[in-house]
């Protein structure tokens, strides 16, 4: 696969994306979503990765939409907005969908729509010099893209409105005490830590249990417990009908690192 604004690799059971643009701040364009979403698809397709990495190359890792799409839409024109509204309003939605886990490695601005991006990954980690912002009030705008929606869901109500209202600047300490991030690791360990935690899960997780762990999680975030007691019963009688559950027994009374197989 051949992509101009993304770079694309494998290692060890883990699809690492990185936005190459390092000279623009990694600022996003459409470009960069849709190879974003080309390359995504083909992990999820791709037996042999267990997990995605996504980061920035550089000192960013993406520091809010591209100038000159914000300077097209403030003309009233429709060329950033190419696919829209539909592709706006669906454009994050398939991160959750996936059956594959997506790690952000967050560096250096994470920033409007870079931001909002990263609240739909299902892991974070966060380099020591990360910055974050819902800064749209700042640049005479308000949140979009479900940000109103997921982020009082992953940290509260009344610490994600004071991030919308103020547009303020959140240091990496700040944003793990806020839980916008689940940890924080130094500048030149950031992607090896990423990648390890992708990599783990690719080599001693099932993966379908990985894919149905992630789909009930998102689907129960929201609604009553005797619905979710339900459907947890029911994937774990699939589950205990399976290749990988039997492996897992195996593996834990032979003491060895289980192989499993997806199926």
């Amino acid at each position: 696969m051949e992509f101009s604004q993304i770079l694309y690799g494998k290692s060890e059971g883990v699809a690492t994306i990185t936005f190459n643009r390092p000279n623009r701040l990694n600022a996003f364009t459409w470009t960069m979503h849709r190879e974003m979403r080309a390359a995504i698809a083909n992990a999820e397709a791709d037996d042999s990765i267990g997990a995605i990495v996504v980061t920035g190359a550089g000192k960013s890792f993406c520091a809010g939409l591209d100038a000159d799409d914000l300077r097209t839409i403030s003309r009233g024109g429709e060329a950033a907005r190419a696919g829209m509204p539909e592709e706006r309003q669906a454009m994050f939605v398939y991160l959750t969908e996936l059956k594959k886990p997506v790690i952000g490695a967050l560096n250096g601005h994470v920033v409007g729509i870079g931001f909002v991006l990263s609240l739909y990954f299902d892991i974070r980690i966060a380099a020591e010099n990360a910055k974050m912002s819902m800064i749209f009030v700042r640049r005479g705008l308000a949140p979009e893209l479900g940000a109103s929606w997921i982020l009082p869901r992953l940290i509260g109500f009344a610490p994600a409105l004071e991030m919308a209202l103020t547009g303020r600047m959140v240091a990496a300490r700040e944003a793990l005490e806020l839980k916008l991030v689940n940890r924080v690791v130094p500048d030149a360990d950031l992607l090896g830590a990423a990648q390890s935690i992708g990599s783990d899960i690719a080599h001693n997780c099932t993966p379908l249990g990985v894919a149905e762990a992630k789909r009930l999680f998102y689907r129960h975030r929201t609604g009553e417990l005797a619905p979710a007691l339900a459907e947890n019963e029911i994937v774990t009688r699939k589950m205990s009908k399976s290749e990988d559950f039997k492996e897992g027994l195996r593996a834990f009374a032979e003491k060895r690192p289980p192989r499993f197989r997806g199926r």
